[in-house]
């Protein structure tokens, strides 16, 4: 080991050291709204529970026991969404430990994908998608131009609230999607703030096309004659609020019969209602900006069980000729 690293492990006498030492080497080469995300998650689920735990105490048996331990006290009040960051950040910090020389190699026994069963993707049916358009379509508040945005392009909750008017090509009738919003806890401060930062990946830079029918409804809202530099659900400077889109569309929903919808549903019904259109799985995977053609084929390609049974007819029909 060079001089260099023994320094760097002296310095690291506990796993919170180590975290820290991790996360300062990580921060030229991460987004700040990932960096603020690890720090909060480190402090409030995993520090708690390493605050104790020495450099020379840390191998396979004892890191195993501690994620154990966080499961069995927060799998009551804890998602599967929440817990996988969490265990994540304990394997990439426990990892970066290894690779600096501070003990030997970790392994991972624990899994929480063996604790909990995937839910399905929530969508729209046809009737609800009806019912939801009709109370907003015709309105022209901010908040339903975003549940109406997101139903017909895709577009994350963050993402449309970030939307500028320089973003969208009337001419072209396309939207370039280059940044997202989310409020993000700081922690010098112990408050939140609205965070503008690059999109969810590289892969989530990309261009929409217009459809006549959203086409129509911004010009309805008169988007096209904002200031290029305002956002769009605002037209103003200052981007709306993530969280007060969300509460919004479940009001909305609520009020038209329908419990337990969450905002990012629209992206889901919206992919939904393009492969049953008959849209290129690639195309799909683009206009989404998911990292990979399988992501989409894995998560939104699930055909019917009349489908499979045409598809078997078909098959059927062939044997049938042949014994004719």
């Amino acid at each position: 080991m060079n001089s260099e690293n023994c320094i760097q492990q002296k310095a690291a006498e506990n796993f919170i050291d180590l975290a820290e030492e991790w996360i300062n080497a990580k921060t030229h080469c991460i987004k700040q709204s990932t960096v603020l995300k690890y720090r909060h998650l480190l402090e409030k689920h995993i520090f708690p529970y390493f605050h104790d735990v020495s450099i020379t105490c840390i191998d396979t048996i004892m890191i195993n026991q501690k994620m154990m331990q966080i499961y069995e006290e927060n799998q009551n009040h804890l998602s599967y969404s929440t817990f996988r960051p969490i265990f994540h950040l304990i394997r990439t910090v426990t990892s970066y430990g290894v690779a600096m020389g501070y003990y030997n190699p970790v392994y991972y026994n624990f899994k929480i994908t063996d604790r909990f069963t995937r839910k399905e993707i929530q969508v729209l049916t046809p009737y609800q998608e009806q019912m939801i358009l009709r109370a907003i379509t015709f309105c022209n508040k901010p908040n339903h131009l975003g549940i109406i945005m997101s139903l017909c392009t895709g577009l994350r909750l963050g993402e449309v609230c970030s939307l500028k008017t320089e973003d969208i090509d009337f001419d072209a009738k396309i939207i370039r999607v280059n940044k997202t919003v989310q409020r993000l806890a700081i922690p010098e401060t112990g408050k939140t703030e609205l965070i503008i930062t690059d999109p969810k990946s590289s892969h989530s830079n990309r261009a929409i096309p217009l459809c006549d029918f959203l086409y129509k409804i911004l010009l309805s809202y008169n988007v096209d004659k904002y200031n290029q530099d305002h956002y769009v659900l605002t037209n103003s400077e200052k981007p709306y609020e993530p969280r007060t889109l969300e509460y919004a569309f479940q009001r909305i929903t609520e009020n038209c019969g329908f419990d337990g919808l969450h905002f990012h549903c629209l992206r889901h019904s919206f992919a939904t209602k393009c492969i049953d259109s008959g849209f290129d799985v690639k195309m799909v995977s683009e206009i989404l900006g998911h990292a990979s053609v399988s992501f989409t084929l894995n998560r939104y390609v699930h055909p019917s069980i009349d489908s499979k049974r045409e598809k078997m007819n078909l098959l059927g029909s062939q044997w049938d000729d042949m014994m004719t």
